[in-house]
């Protein structure tokens, strides 16, 4: 086992001196180690030459299996290490609710509790959510989830966005005129999530020809292809409030479409939140009330 990351260091720099100074020993001891591995293989590692030095075929095979598991070690030490660190909260939300909402307001729970560390954890399945180090959750959909209290943060209301020189650039005056335009929409994997053509039938409208669409797969990039003045996409109330503040996105009408879902808050229904998790639960509730 000594001998393993001696020979990895190695065969990533093909330099017995490069890995002694790697790992602070002497170029002899690298050499040791690995005439070590290779008495005991029975088999040469290297090909070594006045020049240079080259891994053999045995020495290829082993190079790949122990960089895979020494970097597997060094994966699970760092998040050992994180998981010790003391107080450290954990809040998971999906991608978009961590993009788009969490990020941009974070910064005053931070300078309103700079003792208190924080994990921010963006998942793009839902069920990354749920992992056991989770002390406060952030998800969409109708508020069930078994053996979790959860508190409706953000209701569902869904409004056509755009970049404000694209609309400038272009007359609309009805949502019926929204087919004649590159429509950003997306694709996230899951059916509650409203694409384009949803939002028109609750809106009352079938169109006989396709929409023009440029689908993505994730709404934060969504949102950066409107930014950029691709297209018009869906902007969901709370998730583009601040861009629609600074001046970055308009509304392009003020009829919207609400549903009865939402974004909702969740805790652990029978695990008594720590200090510092209440404290991290009860900003989050105070910072949707103010929007």
């Amino acid at each position: 086992m000594t001998a393993l990351p001696a020979f990895e260091a190695a065969a990533r720099s093909l330099s017995f001196t490069k890995a002694a100074q790697e790992l602070c020993v002497t170029q002899a001891a690298i050499s040791r180690q690995i005439a070590s591995l290779e008495r005991g293989f029975g088999a040469k590692l290297f090909i070594r030459s006045h020049r240079k030095l080259e891994l053999t075929a045995e020495g290829q095979l082993l190079q790949h299996s122990t960089s895979i598991a020494l970097d597997l070690i060094e994966k699970v030490t760092r998040e050992l290490h994180v998981k010790q660190q003391k107080n450290l909260l954990t809040i998971a939300a999906d991608t978009s609710m961590a993009y788009r909402w969490l990020l941009p307001r974070f910064e005053n729970f931070h300078n309103s509790h700079p003792d208190i560390p924080v994990n921010i954890r963006a998942c793009d399945h839902e069920e990354d959510c749920f992992q056991p180090d989770a002390d406060v959750i952030l998800l969409y959909g109708d508020g069930y989830w078994p053996g979790y209290d959860a508190t409706l943060i953000l209701e569902e209301e869904i409004y056509p966005v755009c970049h404000p020189e694209f609309y400038e650039q272009h007359s609309i005056t009805s949502i019926e005129e929204l087919s004649d335009f590159l429509l950003l929409d997306l694709q996230a994997g899951r059916w509650d999530w409203m694409s384009w053509e949803q939002w028109f039938l609750e809106m009352g409208m079938q169109f006989t020809t396709p929409l023009k669409t440029l689908s993505f797969n994730s709404y934060p990039l969504l949102i950066d292809g409107t930014l950029h003045k691709q297209g018009i996409g869906l902007g969901w109330g709370g998730l583009v409030d601040d861009l629609l503040e600074k001046g970055k996105l308009v509304r392009l009408f003020e009829k919207s479409l609400k549903t009865e879902r939402g974004y909702y808050l969740l805790k652990p229904s029978r695990i008594r939140l720590t200090p510092q998790a209440k404290t991290l639960y009860d900003w989050v509730l105070k910072t949707a009330a103010s929007q």
